[in-house]
């Protein structure tokens, strides 16, 4: 029986782990906020898009985190944080700080711990308007509890304007209990730890042509790395040394035999023959098959077809033989004029993919790299057979309804019209009992969801895995581990726990991530550890959940930083790394539930369609393990159907040209100006104007819309209806560029703005709608008014105000409609705030 992985940096690292620091010392990683040459310091998570960074800015020329808004734009927000402190609550502890502020005032800012959620905070809680040059601050506070002892550490300003920028922050313990419980995070050792960490091939795919392992070397020694030898030990008997080098380091499996063998990696003092490091890995010699691809066509980054031939009109057996030149999916399809009711396609020799009664003649299967046959029958009509190699094609979740009741059900059936028509992989919801079997004749997988967010330590997690029913339920192939951070300390022990976890089924484990690499040697780790794991099955996949920018030339900037320039990190920290990660981008889009739709001007359709075509057609995406989206269900029906054409466009069909140019679209439509009245009442006709007017209020955005990710402020501007006794308010624009006989859709939000001021809670249908002229054509039973009365689970008594989401679908019959908002059906003294006014095409099938 081959051993299982038992690494020694268990007992190198029980004195980190321990607690006890020294007095004076910082429990902080990075508080010099030093960046490694990365954009912002390492082990900090960035937030806000005023939060800047000064690599030498700070007192001794040491780094210091920038926010800045000296515009003076509502709702500014910067955080910079730090998690999973190890500290002891009511305990005494000292938070410091060097601050600069020029013409900064702040509604809430500070240097804190928090507890788990920030429901409680202690430390530094106000700052200066002005200083003169670095002025030091601290503050001495006794820790409060937090639920599972689960702390975290903000830098932060809310509401803010003017300058404030921060440097050498700094946590001590100060009572004795403090200084005894506390520990520093065993990142700051686990970074300097000698490891080898499995490069390539991966473990589990070494090819007995070129029977050759690599591993890299990562951390300090005592002495110069000439002193110290790999020493490699297979299957307990056969031992290989070779002086250790400063980076790759490689062993020759020359003379084994295919099949799996223990590897026992050490690194060994040669005076002293002490062990500094001793791993053990099952790796895996294996035939791999040669390819030719000399008839493969590449499509795109997604897809290559690999094969495309006529079917000859008989009833009669034909055989084709196809080669994919990678392990993972392909997707098969018979192009006939009929259904031929006698029809039949088998792959290999007994797994019937396609028959007459197979939706649209089609099927996803997962393969391994080589060669397959094909075997078709009772094509009585002739026509062709199409295969094609492809990405892996994921969705968040199964079968989950809207909480939006008007946008209808995402259920089965739902799917079966829209989904399965682009995907191979479901994660999390609930596919119905009744289809688990249906689930498994399409060759689908799906998986469980496992929450891997603040461990205590790597056998927490691997408890969490095997726990879950992603390991154990006979419908799951396997689970995602929801989530993990690089800027997080905890990545260390998610990286050990994937190695210790027994997975005897060799279900899939995906690793959902947050971030961009950035420190050598851990993250190396990390990426090595979550693309080895299922014997090279895992996959990394990358959260790219992008909110819309105000103009497409920003867009473009802003995507090349968060996904090509991730992908780009990744492969530079592992090689290859493209064809393990995946690609997930965000296509939730409903207010007022979560929305990355943020910016009412643009045409999300097109920004997810740029996304889309990003990953089909720049160079370093090229055969891509994954994409696909996270939070579907948080889509309206549009959407939805949308986000699923455009996986079928790229993925599937294999195209490089936008899919929005087939229908028209562009990213800012135009019909509409100064739809979230930015730009005060500019561009609309107020009558009365004394019933009419300007105004914002902080975090409505955010809160009450849950506008997702977008800059401070955004979504906190509207335009107020004051109810008077005599006639109502109307406030007027004509939309123009409209397409006679095109179905549009016009969006807009309201609610109380009494409510909003006051943090009341008062769900209700408000008496403020939308009139358009003789231009359209108003489709009622497609037009509603949604009223969000949620008061339970996280959105229970939170001082938000409830707002009414309007949808109206019409059929532009003119080039121009006249859009007026009336007050006329509210009670006299309403007050009313309108904004996220939103006139788009509507997706048509």
């Amino acid at each position: 029986m081959l051993k299982r992985f038992v690494p020694a940096i268990l007992l190198l690292c029980a004195s980190v782990v321990v607690a006890e620091v020294e007095p004076g010392e910082n429990l902080l990683i990075n508080g010099a906020f030093e960046t490694e040459q990365l954009g912002f310091p390492i082990f900090w998570q960035k937030g806000g898009d005023h939060t800047g960074y000064d690599p030498t800015g700070g007192p001794g020329d040491t780094g210091a985190v920038v926010f800045s808004n000296p515009e003076g734009l509502e709702g500014a927000r910067s955080t910079c944080r730090q998690h999973d402190q190890q500290i002891i609550a009511d305990e005494t502890y000292k938070i410091s700080a060097y601050v600069k502020t020029r013409d900064f005032s702040s509604s809430h800012c500070g240097v804190i711990v928090h507890n788990n959620g920030w429901h409680k905070e202690n430390g530094i809680r106000s700052c200066p308007e002005n200083t003169d040059g670095w002025q030091y601050m601290e503050q001495t506070f006794e820790l409060q509890e937090s639920e599972n002892g689960v702390y975290g550490i903000a830098v932060f300003a809310i509401n803010y304007v003017g300058e404030i920028q921060f440097a050498q922050v700094k946590l001590e313990a100060i009572s004795e209990a403090a200084l005894a419980g506390s520990s520093v995070s065993p990142v700051l050792v686990e970074q300097q730890r000698p490891r080898l960490v499995p490069w390539e091939p991966l473990l589990n795919k070494i090819p007995l042509a070129k029977p050759r392992m690599t591993f890299h070397f990562f951390g300090n020694m005592d002495r110069p790395h000439t002193e110290y030898d790999c020493v490699y030990t297979i299957d307990g008997a056969t031992v290989r040394t070779y002086p250790l080098t400063p980076e790759l380091n490689s062993v020759d499996l020359s003379g084994f035999d295919a099949g799996d063998h223990d590897l026992d990696v050490a690194i060994v003092d040669r005076a002293t023959e002490e062990k500094l490091l001793d791993v053990t890995h099952v790796i895996t010699l294996t035939e791999i098959a040669e390819v030719d691809v000399s008839a493969h066509r590449r499509l795109n980054n997604l897809a290559v077809e690999v094969l495309a031939q006529p079917l000859q009109a008989t009833a009669e057996s034909q055989r084709f033989v196809f080669s994919t030149a990678r392990d993972g999916w392909v997707f098969i399809k018979v192009e006939t004029q009929a259904v031929d009711p006698g029809l039949s396609v088998v792959l290999e020799t007994d797994d019937t993919v396609i028959t007459a009664a197979t939706d649209r003649l089609e099927a996803f299967r997962e393969l391994p790299r080589g060669s397959h046959d094909l075997a078709i029958s009772g094509a009585v009509s002739g026509g062709r057979i199409v295969v094609r190699s492809i990405a892996e094609i994921f969705n968040y979740p199964a079968c989950a309804n809207s909480q939006v009741p008007q946008n209808g059900k995402y259920d089965w059936d739902f799917h079966v019209k829209h989904v399965f028509p682009a995907v191979t992989t479901l994660n999390g919801g609930n596919v119905p009992e009744e289809h688990r079997p249906d689930l498994r004749r399409m060759g689908l997988k799906w998986l469980s969801n496992v929450g891997t967010t603040s461990p205590k330590d790597a056998a927490d997690l691997v408890a969490r895995m095997s726990a879950s029913p992603g390991m154990t339920a006979p419908w799951y192939d396997g689970f995602t581990a929801d989530e993990q951070f690089f800027s997080r300390p905890s990545l260390a022990a998610y990286s050990e726990a994937l190695r210790l976890l027994e997975n005897t089924e060799n279900r899939l484990i995906y690793t959902w991530i947050v971030g961009k690499p950035g420190l050598p040697g851990m993250h190396n780790d990390f990426i090595s550890a979550a693309l080895n794991a299922s014997r090279g099955r895992g996959r990394l996949i990358f959260e790219a959940y992008c909110h819309s920018r105000p103009s497409e030339e920003d867009a473009v900037s802003y995507l090349s930083d968060r996904v090509v320039d991730t992908m780009e990190r990744l492969n530079e920290y592992f090689p290859n790394a493209t064809a393990g990660t995946g690609m997930l981008f965000g296509n939730f889009n409903q207010i007022p539930i979560i929305s990355l739709d943020v910016n009412p001007e643009v045409d999300f359709k097109y920004y997810l369609d740029m996304q889309l075509n990003l990953v089909a057609t720049h160079p370093v995406f090229r055969d891509l393990g994954v994409t696909g989206y996270w939070g579907s269900y948080y889509d309206d029906e549009e959407l939805y159907r949308w986000s699923f054409r455009l996986l079928r466009h790229y993925c599937v069909e294999g195209n490089t040209e936008m899919l929005s140019k087939t229908y028209g679209y562009v990213y800012s439509p135009g019909h509409l100006r100064n739809c979230d009245f930015v730009d005060g009442l500019e561009h609309w006709t107020a009558d009365p104007a004394d019933g009419l007017r300007a105004d914002s209020f902080a975090g409505y955005g955010k809160g009450s819309q849950r506008r997702w990710g977008a800059p401070g402020g955004t979504g906190d501007t509207f335009c107020v209806f004051t109810r008077g006794e005599e006639r109502p308010n109307t406030l007027t624009q004509t939309a123009t560029g409209l397409i006679p006989g095109k179905i549009y859709t016009l969006q807009f939000v309201t609610a109380d703005h009494n409510d909003m001021v006051a943090g009341k809670i008062d769900p209700k249908q408000l008496g403020l709608n939308a009139v358009l002229d003789a231009g359209a054509e108003v489709i009622p039973e497609k037009s509603y008014v949604y009223v969000d009365r949620r008061n339970s689970g996280r959105k229970e008594d939170d001082g938000l105000a409830r707002v009414n989401l309007h949808h109206i679908r019409f059929r532009a019959v003119a080039p121009a409609v006249t859009v007026t908002f009336t007050d006329a059906e509210a009670e006299q003294g309403t007050e009313i705030a309108l904004n996220y006014i939103m006139l788009k095409p509507y997706f048509e099938e």
